[in-house]
């Protein structure tokens, strides 16, 4: 696992970086974007937690667990809280769709709210209160010009809260520069053990701890983990800049080392022919 000190360190710059922005003045796409930033750093952290060899594992008692379910799972965590933050720190094209963003944001937070709310507790004296605020919010949504403009399928999944991005987590990947196939693959791998499926439970009845072959496995990982913390920094620091002044050099290099990589199959040297053996 030779990229687990490296992810330590970006790691360490995430946190710093996020105390060092934090209470910045900043308009309400930077304060969500400086949450998902954070969300990154302490679920990066939890990773750690989990993987051994790293200076923050800690045994269960007296099981030292190499938990390759829960790695996984934290992994696509990461993943999804980079995407979300990808599509924070993107400047919308135009101040409306700025607003349309904000107000599918918000409507989705509260429709949220309510349909939890109404599951759980439908006695619930708030209940009314909820409802008339999630009211309001849809009709400031389909008050904008941009939610008029889109496909009557897309106001439909957006007004039942099937999405609160624009862009899919593919879109993204093609604005960030990362490979599309390195994505699905990861992300899909990763999936099978956040979902328990039969996949994973056959992977976890291979793997075995301390063998070579289940550090192979949680290295892969790891290096995952390692890509998608270069990016959140690369991106976050479009936003806050002033974030640049915690970032060592190394990291630095480091960032701009995964950025090569994630372009995966788009990466000049992937097909590069190999050279002629010379005489």
């Amino acid at each position: 696992m030779d990229d687990l000190p490296d992810f330590e360190a970006l790691t360490h710059d995430i946190m710093l970086i996020s105390e060092r922005t934090q209470g910045k003045p900043t308009d309400w796409r930077g304060q969500r974007a400086s949450l998902a930033f954070a969300k990154i750093g302490v679920t990066a952290l939890t990773l750690l937690r989990l993987t051994p060899g790293s200076r923050y594992f800690e045994p269960a008692g007296t099981y030292a667990i190499w938990d390759l379910s829960a790695i996984a799972s934290q992994c696509r965590n990461l993943m999804e809280a980079y995407y979300l933050l990808c599509y924070l720190v993107r400047e919308p094209p135009n101040p409306a769709e700025k607003e349309f963003r904000q107000a599918l944001w918000e409507y989705h937070e509260e429709y949220e709210r309510h349909a939890m709310l109404r599951i759980s507790l439908p006695q619930a004296k708030s209940l009314p209160e909820v409802a008339a605020g999630l009211q309001v919010d849809k009709g400031r949504l389909e008050a904008s010009a941009v939610f008029q403009a889109l496909s009557a399928g897309l106001r439909q999944e957006l007004l039942e809260a099937r999405r609160f991005k624009l862009e899919s987590s593919i879109e993204l990947s093609r604005q960030a520069g990362i490979s599309e196939n390195y994505y699905r693959a990861q992300y899909k791998y990763c999936s099978a053990f956040a979902h328990s499926a039969p996949f994973s439970l056959s992977q976890l009845d291979q793997f075995r701890a301390g063998a070579d072959s289940a550090k192979s496995v949680i290295g892969t990982l790891v290096a995952l983990a390692l890509a998608y913390c270069a990016v959140s920094i690369r991106d976050f620091l479009t936003i806050f800049p002033e974030g640049r002044a915690c970032l060592p050099a190394a990291s630095a290099e480091l960032i701009a080392k995964w950025e090569g990589i994630l372009k995966w199959e788009k990466s000049p040297w992937f097909n590069a022919a190999p050279e002629e053996p010379r005489a």
